[in-house]
């Protein structure tokens, strides 16, 4: 499961800062309190200008991910839909 952090025309920015990768969307630090710190990437820096009909995403856990850093943008045939229950970490179980 990931995240979408861009959205088609948006520029996502990853930019390390005080030991940390950071995702920037047109220049604007995005707000991610879901994400801690010891799992993001440590100096990655990147920039994506994300594609018409197309999206960025991103896993939570970022420096274990296989996301959109690696494979690129996905199209909007290729998404499914809102996650309705969180099964793992344990702590976090419940219903979207």
């Amino acid at each position: 499961m990931k995240r979408i952090v861009g959205l088609p025309g948006e520029e996502v920015s990853i930019r390390p800062r005080r030991s940390a990768a950071f995702v920037y969307i047109d220049g604007r630090r995005l707000d991610e309190p879901y994400i801690r710190n010891d799992r993001r990437e440590l100096d990655l820096k990147m920039t994506f200008r994300v594609p018409e009909g197309q999206y960025f995403v991103m896993g939570d856990n970022r420096s274990q991910s296989c996301d959109s850093r690696v494979f690129g943008s996905v199209p909007r045939g290729n998404l499914i839909g809102p996650a309705v229950a969180v099964y793992w970490p344990l702590d976090r179980m419940g219903l979207q």
